[in-house]
């Protein structure tokens, strides 16, 4: 007999999979505005109770495909934006020695292996993705049943690749902006707000479903549910809307990220944008709360780096498995991450938008095994994050370096 706990998981995967079919069919409506893409979302969305049945065969079988897999690329990119996580991950991966970005065919590989298990989205992120453009395109039109949203700072979408996405509608760009051109230019850059914008138009013209990110911090999170920013973005041919909370993985960068009562603020706008507004509208971590708490670790999602290593979250990169040499049904299994699943209810989400980042230790002392011990690695959950050194300028926070980042770009 299944216990308590069994069950209840059980109810939140079958919300999950409820929900990531609904998230489809939701699409496919909102691509009502974008004909070309239609056949596209409709195999999209006809796909998902077979994908939802694979997940739940394969999970009886003792592996937990996630409805969605996020695979870095890369982590090359041209542009070097303030509290970046993916820039802090690389120099810790360089530091443990680790090997270089997955080539085509390993990737190729890694991504048909997710399609025949039960994924449904593979969210591909970097660096900056678009520095691979072809092999994505690729990737897309050899999985045409998979959603391909891809994280994009958009200054690389070149008139090739505009030509390529028009070949694979799966592959969907998500362009990342902070907010209008002070708050964008000043994480990412002078002129990289113009840069998007100018990529935006390109892909309208062409006829391309896109969607846009943002960076949720407390300097911009008031701006990034403005009706009128919203209205502007959907009227030049936003589809789709991210929202994703900053998750403080350099230190010295707490003081960006938004508090309990501004996400429970954000959550609520979000709300009301949906009903005014025929696009999508997504909040990471905020929606996580609808099913249990923290996805990662194969609950909703896992990640994999662009070495291959399956980890539990882009912003949690702890993994001790790897899709680069062994089938990804096999590295699904990891046992570090089944113990993160296994102790999920430890998990308590804090300021910072990430719950197993801010509890740390306590996941790296189970990747040596503290676990097996019979003791609670879990510290006080109350007790501060404790961060590395990291140079002053990010130690002041966004607010203050925004004038010279500004300034420093435009030089």
């Amino acid at each position: 007999m299944k216990t308590n706990e069994s069950d209840q998981a059980d109810i939140y995967i079958d919300l999950l999979d409820a929900g990531v079919s609904r998230l489809a069919r939701r699409a496919l409506a909102v691509a009502l505005r974008w004909p070309r893409s239609l056949p596209s979302f409709a195999r999209i969305a006809l796909a998902q109770a077979g994908a939802a049945r694979r997940r739940a065969q394969n999970r009886a079988g003792g592996i937990p495909v996630p409805a969605f897999l996020i695979v870095s690329v890369t982590r090359r990119c041209n542009l070097r934006c303030a509290g970046c996580y993916s820039l802090a991950t690389e120099k810790r991966e360089r530091a443990e020695g680790r090997p270089g970005e997955m080539d085509g065919a390993r990737l190729a590989r890694v991504i048909g292996e997710a399609s025949a298990l039960g994924v449904s989205f593979a969210l591909i992120a970097g660096g900056e993705p678009f520095v691979r453009s072809r092999e994505l395109i690729n990737l897309a039109k050899a999985n045409p049943s998979l959603a391909f949203p891809v994280f994009t700072n958009g200054t690389l979408i070149d008139a090739d690749a505009v030509k390529g996405l028009r070949r694979a509608r799966n592959l969907i760009p998500i362009l990342s902006v902070e907010g209008r051109q002070s708050y964008t230019d000043g994480r990412r850059g002078g002129g990289v707000y113009a840069q998007a914008r100018a990529r935006m138009a390109a892909l309208r013209r062409a006829g391309v479903f896109f969607g846009v990110s943002f960076t949720v911090m407390k300097s911009n999170a008031e701006e990034l549910v403005d009706r009128d920013f919203i209205a502007e973005l959907h009227a030049s041919g936003a589809g789709l809307f991210f929202y994703n909370e900053y998750t403080p993985v350099e230190g010295g960068t707490e003081s960006m990220c938004v508090s309990a009562e501004e996400r429970a603020s954000l959550l609520a706008s979000l709300e009301d944008l949906r009903r005014d507004f025929p696009a999508l509208f997504l909040a990471f971590p905020g929606d996580e709360d609808k099913y249990g708490g923290c996805l990662s670790s194969s609950r909703g999602f896992a990640h994999i780096a662009p070495d291959g290593r399956l980890e539990a979250c882009p912003f949690a990169p702890f993994g001790d498995t790897s899709a680069r040499d062994l089938p990804l049904a096999e590295a699904l299994k990891s046992p570090l991450l089944g113990a993160i699943r296994a102790h999920h209810g430890e998990l308590q989400e804090t300021s910072g938008g990430c719950a197993l980042w801010n509890r740390r230790d306590w996941a790296e002392n189970l990747l040596v095994g503290a676990e097996s011990s019979g003791e609670t690695p879990l510290g006080d959950p109350s007790a501060p994050p404790v961060y590395p050194e990291s140079p002053e300028f990010l130690k002041k926070g966004f607010d203050e370096n925004l004038n010279s980042l500004v300034s420093n770009f435009n030089a």
